[in-house]
């Protein structure tokens, strides 16, 4: 099905000849994607809300849907551009400003406002998107906090709004890095397909051009893309064709008399000794082989072997070298991306998404092995007056600097340091008990405060200070999940802060 649905979008795309160029079909598939799966969302909400009874919030849900159905309409017919983008996120921001107003029950409305930095990154970009979502950061915090006094509306709690800010502030830093990520990917992937191309065109001139000059020789050799070598059972090279010199550089009498051993890499004949015996007794072989070069150098090749004759054996090659690097770049990129996709940008410790799945898998773990498990978060002391004193650059190196300091009082493969949010950071400490999580804490505390990372506007103390909120349980001997953990460990932080901060609780 959904392989039908995406040749069904191709095809639709491919039929119209308005879209300007591949950045803007793309734009075009995903806004459809977007208005497909908005207006399936928009028409169950919608049903729910007439039949509750609430027909303003109903007719803002169908103004967003009309906006998607004819903005559609405007793109594939090659009306419009950007501006389509621009009115359907205003409208959909109106209805996400009006569920805000309503809240519902446990504020559960305000909840499809985290959804808007996907779609205004995914339809305006990252420069664009980033002024329209710091817009609708803007709004929620004058909503939230009322500083006009203006009466009306659902009433949030200070708690809950500064949650709902920094856990908007975190989704949209994601996606603003995603959309970026994706940009960068696109334009490498398009520059190296382009080169491939470029390569490809080239490499077919050439193949073109050897098929000519082959047509003089044995059929043999007329069809053959491969370099191609006969030896006999000793390894001594009987015949070649054109393209094995070619790909190694040599000339013909630099190859026909010598033995096939002399152009392996000596690694690869203690890695894989010859196989002449093998091959003499029937079997066909595919290895890889790296073969010296004319220059010096040595190529990768996949070799393929068979015994064609009482005293003949046939080799072809294939050169690989290209596409191993290809490989190897391929894996790098994944490396990278696993890297972003776990790791803090700002940081370089666990993300808050590493820190979850680890958490899960040390409470398993600690449960089946019935010990404890410690769990410590700390909090930068007035943060936030840091960043007002000397700057969000000083404010990062004070984030860099913490981590580090912390990072380097944890050793056993699974304690993990991570960025929890914000200046918040937790510690994971598993198969430890209360005294020694508080051990640990008390050296991050003093090492922090040693750091000297001077802080004029806190309170607790001339430099920066942390404050740290310790808990410890036993999973085997409850029956709730993981979280009962973070929630000791955010009170006790919680009651450090309360007594006066630049301390453990």
């Amino acid at each position: 099905m959904k392989l039908y649905l995406s040749e069904l979008l191709t095809r639709l795309v491919s039929r119209q000849n308005k879209i300007a160029d591949l950045d803007a079909e793309s734009r075009f598939l995903q806004y459809t994607v977007i208005s497909c799966a908005g207006l399936a969302a928009m028409i169950g909400f919608g049903l729910y809300n007439f039949i509750q009874g609430q027909y303003l919030l109903v007719l803002a849900i169908a103004s967003s849907a009309l906006g998607l159905v004819i903005g559609w309409i405007f793109l594939f017919r090659g009306l419009a551009g950007a501006m389509i983008y621009r009115a359907n996120v205003v409208l959909f921001y109106v209805l996400l400003f009006y569920v805000t107003y309503l809240g519902g029950e446990d504020h559960s409305k305000i909840l499809w406002v985290n959804i808007s930095p996907l779609i205004t990154f995914f339809l305006l970009g990252r420069s664009e998107g980033l002024v329209w979502i710091s817009a609708m950061w803007l709004c929620l915090f004058v909503y939230f906090f009322n500083p006009f006094e203006l009466s009306g509306g659902h009433v949030y709690s200070p708690g809950y709004a500064v949650r709902f800010l920094v856990s908007f502030t975190v989704i949209s830093v994601i996606t603003y890095f995603y959309e970026n990520f994706r940009h960068k990917y696109r334009a490498d992937m398009e520059e190296k397909n382009s080169r491939l191309l470029a390569e490809i065109q080239e490499r077919q001139k050439v193949e073109s051009s050897l098929r000519e000059s082959e047509a003089r020789y044995r059929a043999i050799y007329l069809h053959a893309a491969e370099g191609i070598l006969l030896i006999n059972f000793q390894g001594d090279i009987v015949e070649c064709n054109p393209q094995i010199l070619a790909m190694l550089g040599y000339r013909q009498p630099d190859v026909v008399g010598r033995n096939i051993f002399t152009f392996f890499h000596p690694e690869d004949l203690i890695r894989l000794p010859p196989q002449i015996e093998k091959l003499r007794s029937g079997e066909v072989l595919f290895i890889e082989r790296r073969l010296r070069t004319a220059s010096g150098i040595y190529l990768l090749f996949e070799q393929s072997g068979k015994k064609i004759s009482e005293d003949l054996i046939i080799l072809l090659y294939r050169d690989i070298t290209e596409r191993k690097i290809a490989e190897l770049a391929l894996e790098r990129a994944n490396q990278a991306l696993d890297r972003l996709a776990h790791f803090d940008g700002l940081t370089q410790i666990a993300n808050r998404r590493r820190f979850d799945h680890a958490l899960s898998t040390e409470w398993l773990r600690m449960k089946r092995e019935g010990k404890d498990i410690g769990l410590i978060l700390a909090d930068i002391d007035y943060f936030k007056q840091f960043n007002d004193i000397y700057g969000h650059q000083a404010g990062d190196d004070c984030l860099r600097s913490v981590a580090s300091t912390l990072s380097s009082l944890v050793h056993r493969p699974a304690d993990m340091v991570a960025r929890y949010g914000g200046e918040e950071f937790v510690i994971l400490l598993p198969d430890t008990d209360l005294e020694g999580c508080r051990q640990i804490a008390e050296k991050m505390r003093l090492k922090v405060e040693q750091s000297r990372i001077p802080h004029r506007g806190s309170t607790a103390h001339s430099v920066v200070t942390m404050s740290f909120g310790v808990a410890v349980i036993s999973p085997g001997d409850t029956q709730d999940g993981y979280e009962v953990l973070v929630g000791a460990a955010d009170k006790a932080l919680y009651q450090a802060k309360e007594g006066g901060r630049n301390r453990i609780v």
